[in-house]
């Protein structure tokens, strides 16, 4: 596999579409399982792992079974390497929008999210 824009491009939109739908199959195959989310509320540190985040997202109703359209935009990609990418990706999942930052890594000529960190607000 190449190390293009196009294929960081694929796995940030699966990821996207993954959570829309609520795949966690999809999700726990494009994430590290041990992949640290992180991010700040009130304040205040907040860290899950990728598999814990993960059981999160299947214990409520997805964006998609709410009614809600899919919306998502890859703002930027950046390569520090063939094999490191990262990227930052919006999406609106109803009442939030995310801005996520992720960075990638191409373990055995597959990209996996390896780290995230990201900012949540009120739409």
């Amino acid at each position: 596999m190449s190390s293009s824009k196009a294929d960081i491009e694929q796995i940030v939109q699966a990821y996207a579409t993954a959570f829309h739908t609520g795949d966690t199959e999809r999700l726990r195959a494009i994430f590290l399982p041990d992949c640290k989310l992180q991010f700040l509320q009130s304040g205040e540190l907040k860290v899950f792992t990728a598999n814990a985040w993960i059981d999160l997202v299947a214990s409520r109703k997805s964006s998609s079974e709410l009614g809600h359209s899919e919306v998502s935009t890859i703002t930027q990609l950046d390569f520090a390497g063939p094999d490191c990418a990262s990227a930052t990706l919006e999406m609106i999942a109803p009442p939030t929008r995310f801005v996520d930052q992720l960075h990638l890594l191409r373990i055995n000529d597959n990209w996996r999210i390896v780290a995230k960190t990201f900012h949540s607000e009120p739409v």
